[in-house]
């Protein structure tokens, strides 16, 4: 356990800075994550209200940092001088026992199609390679989230397969698409 204080470090990158989430967060983000398009292949169902934000950046967000993990990360573009969040990246454990950690990300569709995904990822996977200390990184994809699977493939994570009928989310069977990255792999590309 971490001191309930303890924050990820910021990271940046040539366009964004990524860091951690703090209560004022949660109007400007609300703003996004109310966006049935932009929660069509998440776990989690766009925000109906913005105390469901506030849920996320205060309470959920504390409880991740308490474990210390990189996970919520806020991500803001470096040219917004608000630096307000514009989504969010993280990596938390899937399998403590088994060194195994997950990667997971999502952006305003405001911001779609530039990159960003992948640069926001890339510093983050880093760091939870280092501070964390994990064998495996791995994702998990719905099935038809071509962008998804791009930003991976731009990471360098592999294809391991799909979990046929996987996830059943909002009322239907979903396929699973799992990807990863080993630690070596990472440090040699």
């Amino acid at each position: 356990m971490m001191s309930p204080d303890w924050r990820p470090p910021t990271l940046e990158t040539d366009r964004l800075v990524i860091r951690s989430f703090e209560e004022a967060d949660a109007g400007p983000l609300y703003l996004h994550a109310a966006n049935p398009n932009v929660t069509r292949f998440t776990l989690w169902e766009h925000h109906k209200s913005i105390s469901d934000t506030m849920l996320f950046v205060r309470d959920y967000a504390r409880l991740r940092y308490i474990e210390g993990v990189p996970e919520p990360y806020a991500v803001a573009l470096k040219d917004d001088p608000g630096r307000q969040p514009v989504g969010a990246v993280g990596c938390f454990w899937a399998s403590l026992p088994n060194r195994t950690m997950e990667l997971g990300y999502w952006l305003a569709e405001s911001v779609w199609g530039r990159g960003l995904a992948a640069e926001a990822c890339r510093p983050v996977v880093s760091y939870a390679f280092t501070a964390c200390g994990p064998q495996r990184m791995q994702a998990r994809v719905i099935a038809g989230n071509t962008a998804s699977v791009r930003v991976l493939e731009k990471l360098g994570f592999r294809y391991e397969g799909t979990l046929r009928s996987g996830l059943y989310r909002r009322g239907v069977f979903e396929d699973v698409l799992i990807f990863s990255v080993l630690r070596s792999e990472w440090e040699s590309r």
